[in-house]
């Protein structure tokens, strides 16, 4: 793995993270009562995301361009499937921060109820102080949990659903640059092509996975149901993340054909 590979796995690895940790908000909000403010303080964890990728972005864009300079476009799609594999460690890390961290936003929303000042909170927070009060938040998560959570009564095809959300959202930036290196002459064709495919992750996600978890966080707060439910469905979410990088795998030589495909026609 040269250097610079290594510095994108990192970084992928980072942005994975943190998205995957936006369950530890749910969680936080739910059990606090206050979920938009929960919401609110993982925000500030969100500028590392977005500072990962914009680095990581341009730096795999680079690999894919001196790719095609050497005509030597035949490593690339290992190049994407160590990108893909560092989403997969990624959420494997975030499941296991998940727990801690919503216990660490509880705390964070109680300090901004004291303080009103977002500033304050995260300046003591990530004081020598805040930082060692913190591992007293630091928890591993149950088996027990896990074990209870198959037996939630969630459907099926949102399980199926979150998988292939997470396994398009995954591949459609590897595929498109990997079909911009098939096909140099339409390389910005081929890249401007990765929306489309993000875009029918993204209709899966806002009728079938978000109402679903939607409806089992406002319920838990208006008490209608256990709040161990979004503990659970925290779990078959997190679950089918992992489970979508896997397919990711499957998905990436197909997708990146396939846009090729696409990209040949649209510039003949």
């Amino acid at each position: 793995m040269t250097t610079q590979l290594l510095i994108i796995f990192v970084l992928t690895v980072l942005v994975n993270t943190i998205d995957t940790s936006a369950y530890a908000a749910r969680l936080a909000g739910v059990r606090t009562g206050h979920p938009a403010l929960a919401s609110s303080l993982y925000h500030v964890l969100t500028l590392g995301s977005r500072a990962a990728n914009a680095l990581a972005g341009p730096l795999l864009a680079s690999l894919t361009d001196l790719a095609v300079l050497e005509q030597n476009t035949g490593s690339l799609l290992d190049v994407y499937r160590i990108v893909v594999l560092a989403a997969s460690v990624g959420t494997v890390i975030a499941a296991l921060g998940i727990p801690s961290l919503s216990r660490i936003l509880a705390r964070g929303i109680a300090s901004y109820e004291n303080r009103r000042s977002l500033p304050q909170v995260v300046v003591r927070g990530a004081s020598v102080q805040g930082l060692w009060r913190m591992t007293g938040d630091l928890t591993p998560p149950r088996l027990g949990a896990v074990r209870e959570s198959r037996r939630s009564p969630f459907p099926k095809r949102f399980l199926i659903a979150s998988v292939l959300v997470t396994a398009i959202s995954a591949v459609s930036n590897a595929a498109a640059m990997y079909a911009s290196a098939l096909v140099p002459a339409g390389a910005r064709t081929a890249t401007s092509l990765s929306p489309m495919l993000a875009g029918s992750g993204l209709i899966l996600s806002i009728f079938v996975v978000n109402p679903v978890a939607a409806l089992v966080t406002d319920e838990a707060l208006r008490e209608k149901r256990p709040l161990k439910d979004v503990t659970y469905i925290t779990i078959w979410q997190v679950g089918a993340q992992l489970l979508g990088t896997l397919v990711a795998q499957l998905l990436l030589w197909p997708a990146g054909q396939a846009i090729a495909i696409v990209t040949r026609w649209l510039v003949a």
